[in-house]
Formats: structure tokens, sequence, C-alpha cells
């Protein structure tokens, strides 16, 4: 389940971030995780940077609920 501190360390932010770091941040770990993810022929570590990617699916999910970005 993700809370708020736990959000904010997915992100690798602190809860001071404003709604566009936190988006900006959100692109930038997507983006690295999909290039990870893609360039891996280790299925192990393929599946573990489609998690991440959930990961912060679900992150950017709870920002929006709680009006955050």
């Amino acid at each position: 389940m993700i809370n708020e501190e736990s959000a904010y360390s997915i992100l690798q932010l602190s809860d001071a971030a404003t709604a566009e770091e936190i988006v900006a941040q959100y692109e930038i770990l997507k983006d690295q995780y999909k290039r990870i993810k893609d360039e891996t022929v280790d299925l192990k570590t393929h599946l573990e940077y489609q998690l991440k990617q959930i990961e912060l699916d679900d992150v950017y999910i709870y920002f929006r609920r709680k009006q955050r970005i």
C-alpha cells in the first residue's frame, strides 16, 4: 500500500517537492526504468524493472487522488 512517505521515497524526493518536481521525477524514473527493462536480456531484471514501473504508476495515481498533481 502506498502512503505519502513511501511515495516520496519511491520518487527519491523530499516531502517539500512541488507538483512540477513530482511529475518531472516520475517521468525521469519511468523513462530510466523502461530503458533498463527494454535493454536487459535477463528475465529477472526485466521483471524487476517492470514492477518498478508499476510502482511508479501507483505513486502517480496516489498523488492524483490526493490532488498533489
